[in-house]
């Protein structure tokens, strides 16, 4: 029977969180309307200028529809300049009293009728002209395309996505708290960032968001924090670790992770009382670490603890033990 004795004490004066580097402000851009796309010239890590192409849809229905409408507008002012001509003259001839003015007042009508004609085509126009230009998927400001969802050829739905783009001006260190942290990360604005991949200075920030609710999947809750002065090399996905510190020292308890059993609803371990005789005894868990849980009740120091095959004990179980060391 593999165990160990367990010791209690401060587990470390700070939180540790494992963090990923994003930007504070990232799009997904989608057109919007469906069409077939035949060109994608940039790609995944392509830094673009506000205004630049991304992608483009045939737009040879949309140009048909634009010189539709462009001739519609021109038979519709054709008709307004001839309604208008035949109201001067019939306003001529009520005059000098050789028409009646129920006809005048027709013509009239017809040229009203001419002028919305107009409008409205003018509107078709403009409709069309937009649709046409929808076609086009442009950069809405400077940034870095991260994620590319779709393909050249690919027919694309209105408001499918295309591609994100992240702006990297304002970066911040994202990371997942499990709910047993999360009132400790609120209640600790001020954090340290140190990133993996290089060895410069520690980077101060602060807990700019904490996510209201839960993961569904993990249960866990999304963190992030605002990075103040970033460096210059500070790059998209970078990996980083979020410093929190904590007041006061706690005393804790550090087990290997197989040691933990699942009991109904909560937690639990065996440990192994002074006969040799297996109990299995309710824990509270602080937090889940890499390949060890911290625990905070139902431990004391000097208890052992079954550290392999957990699932196959029974309670009041006599065991044998193996040497093992301490942790």
């Amino acid at each position: 029977m593999r165990t160990i004795t367990v010791l209690s004490g401060a587990v470390g004066e700070h939180n540790a969180y494992t963090a990923e580097i994003r930007a504070r402000y990232e799009t997904e851009l989608s057109f919007q309307l469906g069409g077939k796309m035949i060109a994608r010239p940039v790609d995944a890590d392509a830094h673009v200028r506000r205004g630049a192409l991304l992608a483009r849809l045939d737009d040879h229905d949309q140009q048909l529809a634009v010189d539709s409408a462009r001739a519609a507008v021109i038979a519709a002012e054709a008709e307004l300049s001839r309604a208008r001509t035949d109201e001067a003259r019939y306003r001529d001839l009520l005059e000098r009293g050789l028409t009646t003015q129920a006809a005048y007042v027709a013509q009239q009508t017809s040229a009203k009728t001419a002028q919305s004609r107009v409008e409205q085509a003018n509107a078709d126009f403009k409709l069309r002209q937009q649709q046409l230009a929808y076609t086009t998927l442009r950069a809405d400001t400077d940034g870095v395309v991260t994620r590319v969802y779709a393909e050249a050829g690919s027919v694309v739905a209105a408001g499918q996505r295309i591609m994100s783009l992240a702006q990297p001006s304002e970066l911040e260190a994202v990371f997942d708290v499990s709910e047993s942290r999360v009132e400790d990360v609120r209640g600790n604005p001020s954090v340290q960032i140190t990133l993996l991949s290089a060895q410069g200075p520690t980077l101060a920030g602060r807990v700019r968001e904490v996510s209201p609710s839960a993961d569904p999947l993990t249960r866990t809750y999304r963190v992030k924090t605002t990075i103040y002065s970033p460096p210059p090399g500070l790059q998209l996905g970078m990996t980083a670790t979020v410093t929190l510190p904590t007041f006061g020292k706690v005393p804790l308890i550090s087990i290997p992770a197989t040691a933990l059993f699942q009991k109904g609803n909560g937690p639990a371990v065996w440990v192994v009382k002074s006969d040799n005789v297996l109990e299995l005894r309710p824990v509270k868990v602080d937090r889940y670490e890499s390949d060890r849980v911290v625990i905070t009740e139902g431990l004391n120091s000097g208890d052992r603890v079954v550290t392999a095959g957990v699932h196959k004990l029974t309670s009041g179980q006599k065991v044998r033990l193996l040497g093992e060391p301490n942790p």
